[in-house]
């Protein structure tokens, strides 16, 4: 005979459904490091820092820093925890049920299994101009381009000062 758990399926489902919201509400603050990112191992897989000198590389990496950071703090100043009338509608949803049901499944002491519904991205706030989906097509013509580039390459887009460049590294056609 399995134990059952002192937690009620209802009280476990609205946790898990409180932790999927706050999952979607801190992804629009984390992802302009992600974007970051991305812009970056882009631009050094096509080759545009190779020939810059390093303080200005060093100097176009921070000013993205401060934006990307910038942005983020404006994302997560908008955070808010979920109510319990968001949790609650969100949960009777995700389970095909009425909100009423929810609240009268309080009382009972035999409550039926329910489902957390799978989070929702919401990428779209945190990327209004859909950078994301440049960057993506930007990298995908590099490969198609360029070909596979040497992974010191794409390292050399976020380490400015870390090793002189050489010619060699600077050709498109090395592998």
């Amino acid at each position: 005979m399995a134990r059952r758990s002192p937690i009620s399926p209802l009280n476990r489902a609205l946790f898990g459904t409180r932790l999927m919201m706050m999952w979607e509400r801190i992804l629009p603050a984390l992802f302009p490091f992600v974007l970051l990112v991305l812009v970056v191992a882009v631009a050094a897989q096509w080759g545009l820092f190779l020939t810059m000198p390093k303080w200005p590389h060093a100097a176009v990496l921070g000013l993205g820093m401060v934006v990307t950071v910038v942005v983020a703090v404006r994302a997560a100043l908008r955070f808010r925890m979920p109510t319990f009338t968001e949790l609650n509608t969100r949960l009777a949803l995700d389970n095909g049920l009425k909100p009423e049901r929810l609240l009268a499944m309080r009382h009972e002491t035999d409550q039926p299994r329910l489902k957390v519904g799978k989070a929702k991205a919401g990428i779209a706030v945190a990327d209004p101009f859909a950078l994301r989906y440049v960057a993506l097509v930007a990298a995908m013509l590099g490969f198609l381009v360029l070909g596979p580039v040497p992974l010191s390459r794409i390292a050399s887009g976020f380490c400015p000062f870390a090793q002189p460049r050489t010619f060699a590294d600077m050709s498109l056609a090395e592998r």
